[in-house]
């Protein structure tokens, strides 16, 4: 009995201090857990839309990849192609600007396109190169305006006509970027900015106009660093740093990114560079900084990023550089300039920033807008024009080309964002041309082509968060940072854009930021799961034993040590997702 009594007595003993020393375990991870969080403050979420372009938001991932989204081409309707003689050339580079209705010459909401137009009667290089324009009210139907800001005489026995050109440089790598400057004081016959080169030294030049459609041009450089400017250069006025102009351009350095020799080419060697400025255009600006190194993390063979084409949406930086191809064309034996040694083809890829200076990166190494199929001779390197895609040869990004259905609606309707269009458009420039024979087209390739087009692209879908096609089960996780959630008087709700397949769903749980624990009523059990496709899916947690359903999360909003989210999904795409107040 005494025996029994002792043995139990020790039992007694050894489990209470395994419970201590459990206790002291817990307390201990629990102390640390909170010094963790002390050390980084949790990362604020704001009202609107938060894209999974990156891992920004992310602490951990399991089975999931970044894919760039599916780009929907339409060569067979393209917006802008040649229709008169001023334009028998539609140039390289180009832009888009949406107008707001205050700023507007109709008083409504417009769209503006801009672009490079030559004559067919000398080569592209020594011809008289200008800008000219095109407008559209709902996108569908656009107008080609004429202008007598430069007219247009094909011949002394030709009557004078009115144009849609409305500038011309003095040399023919004209346009960089047309962009709204929101800096507060701007004066109003500077709010519309334009980028371009003058003279041989290529030299940035700023352009300005009230109405995007009448323009002054720069009496001086408004960077004085020489080849800068030898491509597309972009400016945007960012609301980074309490507002500051980013000018984007290319420098060619001599220093390939691959020691692989590009037989009979010229291997990569162009990288983007920045400069900015918090006073003006004018400067002073910073020292350029690499915002996008050659080619990395690519690395095909003579394959060179060739111009910054660039837009700022949803709090992310989007470069949609051209990857030029280099063939070994000086040795083909093709004529001049049909086949040069800086000759090749061109398709868009897309990177992506949180900051205006990088460093840009690939989400994924697929090509964002590929070139469409064509026949190329593997001797002269010349395209069959009448045989090929109209985009088969050169592809380049518009600058600021995201085209955005749901502008017009937010000029009108409060509730855009809550209710979108399921659609947005990228706009490029294409052409069944090559590097060595620019956009020049009827003289050398007669039929060949070049124009602007519109890709439909999912809304906020530039990139995806997407369970590994490698996995069979279909199956990815992740966590998030530690987050808050914005403060605000009314219900709280959180809304998600994904592309979930028949056999997929998605579930969202809260946890607490500093024990990892889930939160009572936003656990997996409780969330509703998500199934199928939609741009704004709302999540729910079950209350009173399921019998409803509530999407509320306003008692999480200002949560001690802030909250973490975890995310399982099965077959499914993630692009962003939508915080919104419900009163």
């Amino acid at each position: 009995m005494k025996c029994t009594f002792r043995i139990l007595i020790l039992l007694f003993v050894v489990l209470k201090n395994m419970f201590f020393t459990s206790f002291l375990a817990t307390f201990f991870i629990y102390l640390i857990r909170i010094h963790e969080s002390h050390l980084t403050d949790p990362i604020p979420l704001e009202l609107g839309v938060h894209l999974f372009v990156d891992n920004k938001y992310i602490q951990n991932r399991s089975s999931l990849e970044f894919q760039n989204g599916l780009i929907q081409k339409n060569t067979n309707d393209p917006i802008i192609f040649p229709e008169y003689p001023w334009e028998a050339a539609v140039y390289f580079y180009t832009s888009f600007v949406q107008v707001p209705a205050e700023l507007s010459i109709t008083s409504k909401p417009m769209f503006l396109i801009y672009y490079g137009c030559a004559s067919a009667d000398t080569i592209i290089y020594f011809d008289e190169v200008h800008v000219c324009v095109a407008s559209s009210l709902d996108g569908l139907i656009w107008e080609k305006p004429k202008l007598w800001y430069y007219p247009y005489q094909e011949n002394q026995t030709q009557s004078v006509q009115p144009t849609n050109r409305i500038f011309k440089t003095e040399v023919n790598e004209f346009i960089g970027a047309v962009f709204i400057d929101t800096r507060p004081g701007i004066p109003r016959s500077e709010v519309f900015k334009m980028t371009y080169e003058n003279e041989p030294v290529r030299y940035v030049y700023v352009a300005t106009s009230s109405d995007g459609f009448n323009w002054t041009a720069g009496t001086e450089p408004v960077n004085p660093i020489r080849g800068l400017a030898d491509t597309q250069t972009v400016m945007l006025y960012s609301p980074e740093n309490g507002g500051e102009y980013v000018l984007y351009g290319r420098r060619d350095l001599n220093v390939p990114n691959s020691t692989v020799e590009c037989p009979g080419a010229t291997p990569a060697f162009r990288r983007v560079m920045v400069v900015l400025s918090n006073d003006s255009i004018y400067g002073p600006w910073t020292d350029q900084i690499e915002a996008f190194q050659l080619g990395a993390p690519d690395p095909i063979q003579c394959f060179d990023n060739y111009n910054p084409a660039t837009l700022y949406y949803k709090d992310v930086y989007f470069l949609f550089p051209s990857g030029f191809r280099h063939w070994a064309s000086a040795d083909s034996g093709a004529p001049p300039p049909l086949a040069t040694a800086y000759d090749g083809v061109m398709e868009i890829r897309l990177a992506v920033s949180r900051t205006a200076i990088g460093p840009f990166t690939f989400p994924t190494r697929d090509p964002f807008i590929p070139r469409g199929i064509g026949d190329i001779d593997p001797i002269s390197k010349i395209l069959n024009a009448t045989g090929s895609d109209r985009d088969t040869g050169l592809l380049f990004a518009s600058a600021n080309g995201l085209f955005d259905p749901d502008f017009l609606l937010q000029s009108s309707s409060s509730d855009a964002d809550e209710n979108p269009s399921a659609w947005m458009y990228h706009l490029y420039w294409g052409s069944q041309t090559t590097h060595g024979s620019g956009a020049y087209l009827g003289r050398y390739w007669p039929g060949a082509f070049s124009g602007i087009f519109k890709a439909r692209i999912r809304r906020e879908g530039y990139v995806a968060l997407s369970t590994s096609p490698s996995n069979p089960t279909g199956y990815g996780s992740l966590l998030t940072q530690i987050l808050s959630l914005p403060s605000i008087n009314s219900q709280l709700q959180m809304k998600i854009n994904a592309e979930i397949a028949t056999a997929g769903f998605v579930q969202v749980q809260f946890e607490d930021g500093i024990t990892g624990n889930p939160i009572s009523g936003y656990t997996f059990n409780e969330c509703k799961q998500l199934h199928g496709n939609g741009i704004r899916q709302l999540l729910e947690w079950s209350r009173q034993n399921g019998t409803i359903y509530s999407s509320d999360l306003s008692s999480l909003i200002n949560y001690p040590g802030g909250i973490r989210i975890r995310i399982n999904m099965v077959h499914t795409k993630l692009y962003s997702w939508f915080l919104s107040s419900t009163h």
